[in-house]
């Protein structure tokens, strides 16, 4: 044995064994015994329990057990078919935009009748038959009403002439 300790050793060697050394007592030192689960239950007395104590409260039970995944395999499955899709409602019709002008007033000349109106700063005299603005077609002028047709989307729409012009 005494040869073992005179005897020379070279130093990796040497090195070496320090790294296992120290690489063991890291892993070493990272591992803890678990600590001892302890529970601590509330102290009843030994009289009989009252009624609410003697009640669960299922809710409260359900709502501390885990809620199954999608993947759980034990989670209720139905094989009913599937509820058939509620058919699609049509798109709503676009809608032409409102009616832009205003009633300014009327001339009746000679049993012709012509109307103005306004749209923002511009004023119109308008008859039957005319086009305005390329997007609106007078149609027909009534002493109450003048109908005019929105033309990118053929929809008739009415401007009311005020009674007692």
């Amino acid at each position: 044995m005494s040869s073992l300790l005179t005897r020379d050793i070279p130093p990796r060697a040497t090195a070496a064994v320090v790294a296992l050394a120290l690489v063991a007592s890291v892993v070493l030192g990272r591992e803890r015994p678990s600590d001892p689960v302890s529970i601590s239950l509330p102290e009843r007395s030994r009289e009989a329990p009252e009624k609410e104590d003697a009640a669960l409260d299922l809710d409260k039970l359900r709502r501390q057990l885990p809620q199954p995944g999608p993947n759980d395999p034990f989670a209720p499955r139905s094989f009913a078919p599937a509820p058939p899709k509620m058919a699609m409602a049509a798109p709503a019709r676009p809608a032409a935009p409102p009616l832009p002008f205003a009633y300014l007033g009327k001339v009746i000349d000679g049993g012709k009748t012509s109307v103005f109106v306004g749209r923002g700063d511009e004023n119109y005299s308008i008859e039957p038959g005319q086009t305005i603005g390329g997007a609106y077609r007078v149609d027909k002028i009534t002493d109450t009403d003048v109908t005019f047709t929105y033309l990118p989307m053929k929809t008739r729409q009415t401007l009311h002439i005020p009674s007692g012009e």
